[in-house]
Parts: structure tokens; sequence; C-alpha cells
């Protein structure tokens, strides 16, 4: 890996007569433009450049070829200047960072969300799909943690995480407050996402909306497997 990221610098650093210290700093800022790894710019920013990278390209971990990919379908900069999607742009508006596997990789450590939900994400559209699955993994995890089955979504957080944590199955914490605030965050989540997703269909969630709530139901169940579990209450 490091000799396909120095042969790139040294030819970008040619190619545009540049230092390879401004072509480092320049790799930095374009991998954060697209969200993708600093490899991964270098050989974006060599194809802009005319410059052969196929083979260093098939070096590379499949990962990786996939933030080229999604880079250059997303509209990369090519050699001449700006991309076509930006020069019809509105001024001042962003152009939305690509989101790659290896991005939701990284977010979602729950590997059941994770694996539930990558390829909604990553769709073209109907992301209010990921919210349907993703509180669905949630339900789930309630309900395979407190051995509960038959239970509607509302009902089951309330017993399972009642905001007594003497009574709760699933404690999150000894302190009333603490509990009480998970308590109400999971029957948020079920009253204004998982009831609505599983019951209408809606165009309005992008795949930034979709990532993001993925991301906030990952540090839920995360904080559920670190709870103490009381099967006794059930």
């Amino acid at each position: 890996m490091l000799l396909i990221s120095n042969g790139c610098i040294k030819k970008l650093a040619k190619k545009t007569a540049k230092s390879k210290q401004y072509i480092r700093e320049q790799v930095s800022r374009k991998a954060g433009r697209h969200g993708i790894s600093s490899v991964a710019a270098q050989i974006v920013w060599a194809k802009e450049q005319g410059i052969g990278v196929t083979h260093a390209l098939n070096n590379l971990p499949s990962e990786v070829r996939e933030e080229v990919r999604s880079a250059n379908k997303n509209g990369a900069t090519p050699a001449g200047g700006r991309t076509i999607a930006a020069s019809q742009a509105r001024p001042g508006a962003k152009k939305p960072r690509a989101i790659t596997a290896a991005t939701i990789n990284s977010l979602l450590q729950d590997e059941t969300l994770r694996e539930r939900c990558k390829d909604l994400i990553r769709a073209t559209k109907h992301f209010d799909r990921v919210f349907r699955e993703a509180t669905t993994v949630l339900d789930d995890r309630l309900k395979k943690k407190s051995g509960i089955r038959n239970m509607n979504p509302v009902n089951l957080v309330g017993k399972v995480l009642n905001p007594d944590p003497k009574k709760a199955i699933i404690e999150i914490s000894p302190d009333a407050d603490e509990q009480q605030g998970f308590h109400a965050i999971c029957q948020g989540v079920m009253l204004v996402f998982r009831n609505k997703a599983h019951h209408s269909l809606s165009d309005k969630f992008t795949r930034e909306d979709a990532l993001k709530f993925c991301g906030f139901i990952d540090t839920i169940l995360g904080t559920i497997e670190q709870a103490d579990i009381h099967l006794d209450r059930v």
C-alpha cells in the first residue's frame, strides 16, 4: 500500500509540476471532500491526470477499489477542472460526499444492523426502507434479550426498558433518570419512526438521513449490549 501511495504522489508531482508536500495536502483535501481514504483519492486524481492506474488499482483491497468507483460515480473532478454536476449546481451549493461501503462499515459497529441496512443505504432510492429495517433490528434485539416474542413494539419497550431500573428487564443504569431517559428515547423511536415506516411509504428521506439514523440506532444497540439483563423480571 505504501509503495502504491508513494508512487502515485511522485507521478502526480511530476505531472502537475508541484511539490510532493503540495500533492499530499491536496490528496488529503480530496479524500475529505469525497469521504474516501487517501490512497483512493490518489488513484482518483491520477486517473484524472491521465496517469495509468490499472495495475495499482488491481492490487488494492476491495474496499479501496469500491471507494474509487464510488468517487468516480459521484463526480470526482476531471483533468480539465470542475465536474459537470458542480458546473450545473447553484453557487455556494455543497456537493454531498460519497457514502462508501468503507464509510458504512466504519460507522456501524452492530453486525446485524450493518449487514441488513448496508445495501439499502447504498441503493439509489426508497431510503425509508432503511428506517423500517433498522427499527425492526431494534425491536428484534429487545425481544431476543428479554425472551418476549409476542408484544407490540411500544408495549415491549415499556415492559423491557421500564423507567424504573428496579423493574426493567434490560437495566441500562441503576440511576432512575438515565433509565427513564433511555426508555423515552426508544419509545420515541418506535412511535415516530418504526410505526410510521411500517404502515406507510415515503420518499422524503435521503441517503444521508438513512445513514445518520442507522448511526443513532447503532448507538442504542451498543448501549443495550452493555446493559444488565434481569430475566427473572419477565
